[in-house]
């Protein structure tokens, strides 16, 4: 593929002097970005991409900091496409054609996710200089600087963002941002100034009522974060994740009968729903039905092996209730894939031994001693455990 970058000198004085270069790739035009001087304007270092056939890249969707980024395809373009600069009625006024905006955005979201963070922020920059969607370009710079670990930096400008133009990747971006440093009562002010200031459909507003509702149950605000929820709900009735929290928020609270029903609800929409089963199964222990309750907690690792909440109720009530079995085979594929403590293993150990695989539970006590050398109950049940063989 054949592009041309189009570098025009003192643009801004009325008298350019315009320079053709050959350019190899996207990144290319932004490395030039990167290294340009006061003479130049950026207005006229865009490039169009024009084929018969051109493949959208995915939308945008920024992922968690501490998720690893999914490597993009490949940037070129299609084959037999054909490149060249902005028509110059678009370009001698300082404007940027919608179609360029569109295709730098989406290249500039495709560098951030396989990582190229600096050529990204080029594209944003330039965006920024063209005066054309800044909001676009401040909440691409927050993502950049966020990346980067300047977090303070990433709050501003998606401050900028929104300041600028109220938009909804700006807001997702500032209130993901100021929950991840513990800020609930900001983020709650400006999500809720998102519902103000945007047109959301009723699924997009009932996830923001969600937000709000848990910035606010973080914050100890229980009667605004139950309002939260429950507009949430009216706005979308079948959300187990909002049944679930509100669940939650009057297990905290003590409505048992409340909490109770509202995890069923949940479960009622989403059987899979693992912190569900695990709410239900504390209503129960509330109430002293540890059978109920032990079976909750099964239900719930059945869904999520890796709910540690679960797995340490379901424990507890193994030896509450003298019902070993299933603990013990839950436990033991817990440990297989999950950190475990020395105190963990001995709650396996002793499973293990109650349900007959002295063995096996010779072999955990052992391991529990290469962690911690001095854990007295794991000499002892080594020792209880010889007795027993030898007295055989």
């Amino acid at each position: 593929m054949n592009m041309m970058f189009d570098q025009r000198k003192g643009a801004a004085t009325g008298n350019p002097d315009q320079e053709i270069i050959p350019v190899t790739s996207l990144e290319e035009v932004a490395m030039r970005f990167k290294n340009d001087d006061d003479n130049y304007t950026y207005e006229h270092f865009l490039v169009q991409v024009r084929t018969s056939k051109r493949a959208s890249p995915p939308p945008f969707n920024p992922p968690a900091p501490t998720a690893k980024a999914e490597t993009p395809a490949p940037l070129a373009a299609a084959p037999a496409a054909k490149v060249e600069a902005p028509k110059s009625s678009a370009t001698s006024a300082g404007k940027v054609d919608k179609d360029d905006i569109s295709f730098l955005t989406n290249n500039a979201d495709l560098l951030l996710q396989a990582g190229e963070v600096e050529l990204a922020r080029n594209i944003y920059r330039a965006l920024l200089k063209s005066g054309e969607a800044s909001d676009v370009a401040y909440a691409g710079l927050a993502i950049c600087a966020d990346r980067e670990g300047l977090v303070d930096q990433a709050i501003q400008f998606a401050w900028d963002s929104v300041a600028f133009a109220p938009n909804q990747k700006g807001y997702q971006i500032l209130a993901q941002l100021l929950v991840q440093q513990g800020r609930d009562q900001e983020a709650s002010q400006a999500l809720n100034r998102a519902l103000k200031s945007l047109r959301l459909n009723s699924q997009e507003q009932a996830e923001y009522y969600k937000m709000i509702g848990n910035c606010q149950s973080r914050l100890g605000n229980t009667n605004e974060a139950e309002s939260a929820f429950l507009s949430a709900l009216q706005l979308n009735p079948s959300s187990d994740d909002v049944q679930s929290n509100l669940g939650s928020l009057y297990l905290e609270q003590g409505r048992i009968n409340d909490a109770k029903r509202r995890y069923q609800d949940a479960l009622a929409a989403n059987a899979a729903n693992d912190k569900a089963w695990v709410g239900l199964g504390l209503c129960y222990v509330a109430v002293d039905d540890k059978e109920s309750a032990h079976e909750a907690f099964a239900r719930s690792l059945e869904k999520n092996l890796r709910n540690s909440t679960a797995i340490f109720h379901l424990v507890k009530c193994a030896y509450e209730i003298k019902k070993y079995s299933t603990a013990e085979k839950m436990l033991t594929n817990y440990v297989e894939i999950a950190p475990v403590s020395p105190s963990l293993l001995y709650s396996l150990a002793g499973l293990q031994f109650h349900v007959g695989k002295r063995k096996e539970a010779s072999s955990t006590a052992k391991k529990i001693l290469q962690i911690r050398g001095d854990h007295q109950g794991a000499k002892d049940l080594i020792k209880r455990i010889e007795s027993d063989s030898a007295s055989a």
